[in-house]
């Protein structure tokens, strides 16, 4: 019978770390956030879904005869640290002043997404930047970066608008493909993926005449996808961020010590 392995002698002393590092969040109840977010909630017509564990999250709601739904992932917020850490590197590789480098973001896992101008505070929550001099205060309004939303708009014959847009002051339209059955967006088949990839994604919107430029974004924000929700992501994702990474520190202490 192989003889077992004992656990390792680093076990206990990361275990510990890793409950001091939880204990030192949970001192952080992002109360204002958490009030912003239940009043935008209460005002509006949207109707969120998050699961705890993944990194997606969704909001739908009823126009007229339409079906809207708009999902956006935290890995946006997550692919900050990859993208800005490097910000202080010179070309040859050397950082630009090394005794004062640090990189720009914490708590952050790297994921998909651009590269985004954003300020070095704004990518590390607001427990770490505690008694940072000169840190920038939370006032519960959420982060400054842009998020990447995909916006699913169906009729009842099926049909359907898929929308790729950011988040900036407002949200600001990519692209918008049209597809013949709702079907293909989500695509549950090899036929339907087959025939999802030759869709026609549409035209980059920045390219179309200025006066149908805002005559789209006037249709979104009839919809509610306006200025206020643009505003109101940014905050949601930053505290569902947090609360993630709370249970994932708690999670990896559970399996260690298993």
């Amino acid at each position: 019978m192989p003889r077992r392995e004992p656990a390792g002698e680093f076990d206990l002393e990361l275990s510990e770390k890793l409950n001091s590092e939880r204990s030192l969040e949970l001192e952080n109840p992002e109360e204002g956030k958490k009030e912003a977010i239940d009043e935008f909630l209460a005002n509006n017509s949207w109707q969120l879904q998050d699961q705890e564990g993944t990194h997606e999250v969704t909001l739908t709601k009823e126009f007229g005869n339409e079906k809207i739904k708009v999902a956006l992932s935290i890995a946006d917020f997550d692919n900050l640290a990859d993208e800005d850490e490097y910000d202080g590197i010179e070309e040859d590789g050397a950082l630009e002043d090394e005794a004062d480098y640090r990189p720009k973001a914490i708590n952050q896992s790297g994921a998909k997404g651009g590269k985004f101008d954003v300020k070095p505070e704004d990518s590390i929550s607001a427990a770490d930047r505690e008694g940072d001099e000169g840190a920038m205060v939370d006032d519960g309004t959420g982060p400054a970066y842009p998020l990447h939303l995909t916006i699913t708009i169906t009729k009842p014959n099926s049909q359907a608008l898929e929308i790729r847009a950011v988040t900036t002051e407002s949200v600001e339209i990519e692209t918008i493909t049209f597809f013949a059955n709702d079907s293909l967006i989500e695509a549950q088949n090899p036929k339907d993926a087959q025939e999802a990839r030759g869709v026609y994604a549409g035209p980059p919107i920045g390219n179309l005449d200025p006066d149908l430029q805002a005559m789209l974004e006037r249709y979104l924000e009839e919809r509610g996808i306006d200025a206020q929700l643009a505003q109101f992501l940014p905050t949601y994702v930053d505290y569902k961020e947090q609360r993630e990474y709370v249970k994932w520190l708690g999670d990896v202490k559970s399996f260690v010590e298993a």
